[in-house]
């Protein structure tokens, strides 16, 4: 069943709840979707699940969310979806990934669940001793890997001058709570 409708005549008919648009979307995609992940080295069935669990996705962000896609396809939006249920399930069974490099160059990567060390469970300690804000601004910075100006934009600082200067005070209290213990 090929889809005959313009993309954007089909995206107004998945926000209605049209059925028939959606049928239409599940088999147009089917098959594109399955060969895609076969770079994936999934079972079949796995990928049908996913499939299954990126059109449900899909269509509840149209229906709910009256999505309106502007720059990308429903196809596009579909496989993006479903790319990323893949890389869900592939770190849950701790398998490898393939991550799509420029023209379709593919690299492996193991996924790796490691207990922390003991440094990892000191830092933990030692941000738990630090005050409220620092622990934020600290976190978005190392672990969201937020810029500065982002970090100002997400949180009630005035500038970028502030973020850094807390961002160094907090530093340096969390060293010096490393020294005293």
């Amino acid at each position: 069943m090929k889809n005959t409708l313009s993309d954007n005549d089909l995206q107004r008919q998945l926000r209605a709840d049209d059925k028939k648009a959606l049928e239409s979307v599940y088999l147009s995609y089917k098959q594109a979707f399955l060969n895609y992940a076969k770079r994936y080295d999934i079972a079949t069935s796995d990928v049908l699940d996913i499939y299954q669990d990126a059109i449900i996705a899909m269509h509840q962000n149209f229906v709910t969310s009256q999505l309106e896609l502007q720059n990308s396809t429903i196809k596009t939006y579909l496989f993006g979806i479903g790319k990323n249920k893949i890389f869900k399930t592939l770190k849950a069974q701790q398998r490898v990934i393939r991550v799509d490099a420029e023209n379709d160059n593919y690299t492996e990567i193991k996924i790796e669940e490691e207990l922390p060390t003991a440094n990892q469970h000191a830092l933990a300690k030692r941000l738990s001793e630090l005050s409220e804000t620092c622990k934020t601004v600290l976190q978005l910075f190392y672990y969201r890997n937020l810029t500065i100006e982002e970090i100002v934009d997400a949180t009630h600082y005035k500038d970028a001058n502030t973020v850094r200067s807390h961002k160094s005070r907090c530093l340096k209290h969390l060293k010096t709570l490393f020294k005293v213990h």
